[in-house]
C-alpha cells in the first residue's frame, strides 16, 4: 500500500518527474493530426500550462495555444490516470482536483478564438 503524501509533495514530484510524465502522455496525443515529435512537444506544453495554472501564474494558456482541439481533450481525459501512473496511486484528491481544475480552466482559454 502506498503511503499518502501531501499536496505539496505531489506537486514537487510532478515537477521532478516532468520528463516521465511527458513521455507517458505523448502516445495518447499521437494521431490527433500530430506526429510523435509534435505530440511530445504538445504534451510538454500542456503540462507546462497545467503547472503554471496550478501555481497561479498569469496567462498560463499562452504556452499551449494553437494545438488541435483533440489534443486538449485527450490530455484532459488522461490527466488523472497519467498522474497516478507517473507519481503513484496515493496522490491526495485535493492535488488531483486542483490539477484538473487548473488544466481545464487554462485549456478552455487556450482553445478560445484569439
Amino acid at each position: 500500500m502506498d503511503t499518502p503524501i501531501s499536496e505539496a509533495e505531489a506537486f514537487g514530484l510532478l515537477q521532478n518527474r516532468r520528463a516521465a510524465f511527458t513521455a507517458a502522455a505523448t502516445p495518447f496525443l499521437v494521431g490527433v493530426d500530430i506526429d510523435t515529435a509534435t505530440a511530445a512537444a504538445a504534451a510538454d506544453r500542456l503540462l507546462d500550462m497545467t503547472i503554471a495554472a496550478y501555481e497561479g501564474r498569469p496567462a498560463p494558456e499562452a504556452s499551449a495555444r494553437g494545438l488541435p482541439r483533440a489534443a486538449y481533450s485527450l490530455f484532459g481525459d488522461y490527466l488523472v490516470p497519467l498522474l497516478k501512473d507517473v507519481l503513484g496511486a496515493s496522490l491526495p484528491v485535493a492535488f488531483l482536483a486542483r490539477c484538473v481544475d487548473s488544466y481545464w480552466r487554462s485549456a478552455t482559454r487556450a482553445m478560445a478564438p484569439q
